[in-house]
């Protein structure tokens, strides 16, 4: 009796936890299913390669739903979405396929649009998609890309070409070395500029005398330093320039006679 007790209430104790966890998982279904149904809206792509039902639907990063189902419609493919309460989506809203890194899980990312245009309601389409750059596409392109590439290098004038452009390059490299190289060895009147130190010097001593002339014309020294430095040959200047202007006066108020008569006491 001891033993059919004991595995009575074992029994017992086990189907109490099975019957717990159902409800947990029932509870925790209903709140998800609660959760995720809100509202549904529908968004029409070319292409869904590599998303899933119940693949996140996000709006700024944020998860804002799921994936309910994918459908073909005509030539699309119609992704039923369920947003969560409260999220609010606007009649020009877009809706663009991304992927969580570059080989990652697609998603749905919601560019939710403008208040001003209303909100969709449950049922509503999308009807904007934003094209994603596949990258299956991409690579196909990369390969079209290289195949052109190895058609033109391939060309025998573009070999030709090619090679004449190398060659070129070539003789300009060793021309430069060259001319470099002289340069150098001081071969030529550039590569003599550049290491015969004589022209600095001359230069420098050039720039020493006339500092030093200008240095005497500011102290007076010479006929140029006395002339710039003394006032006296202004001075005389601008009493010539007075008699001159007084003499002309004068000549205007004299008759022929009298003007001739001076300018012979002038000479004699």
């Amino acid at each position: 009796m001891n033993d059919k007790s004991l595995q009575l209430k074992v029994g017992l104790f086990v189907l109490l936890g099975i019957a717990v966890i159902g409800l947990i998982t029932l509870f925790i279904g209903q709140y998800r299913l609660t959760k995720g149904h809100g509202y549904t809206i529908n968004a029409d792509f070319s292409n869904v390669s590599g998303l899933n039902v119940g693949g996140s639907v996000r709006i700024a990063g944020v998860e804002v739903g799921e994936v309910e189902d994918i459908t073909l419609e005509g030539k699309k493919a119609r992704v039923t979405m369920s947003i969560f309460p409260g999220i609010a989506v606007y009649r020009d809203a877009e809706v663009e396929l991304k992927a969580f890194g570059a080989l990652g899980d697609k998603y749905i990312m919601i560019f939710p649009g403008t208040p001003s245009t209303g909100l969709l309601s449950d049922g509503d389409t999308i009807t904007t998609t934003v094209a994603e750059s596949d990258i299956n596409d991409v690579i196909k392109n990369l390969s079209d890309i290289s195949a052109s590439i190895k058609d033109i290098i391939g060309d025998p004038e573009t070999k030709e070409d090619l090679k004449m452009i190398v060659s070129n390059m070539k003789d300009a490299t060793s021309n430069i070395s060259d001319i470099t190289a002289k340069l150098n060895r001081g071969e030529g009147t550039l590569g003599k500029l550049m290491n015969d130190d004589t022209l600095y010097y001359d230069v420098k001593d050039s720039s020493k005398t006339m500092k030093d002339v200008a240095d005497k014309i500011n102290k007076g020294e010479g006929t140029l330093g006395k002339l710039v430095q003394d006032d006296s040959l202004y001075n005389e200047s601008q009493n010539s320039m007075r008699e001159i202007r007084k003499a002309a006066e004068g000549i205007e108020e004299q008759t022929p006679i009298s003007v001739m008569a001076t300018i012979f006491g002038l000479f004699f």
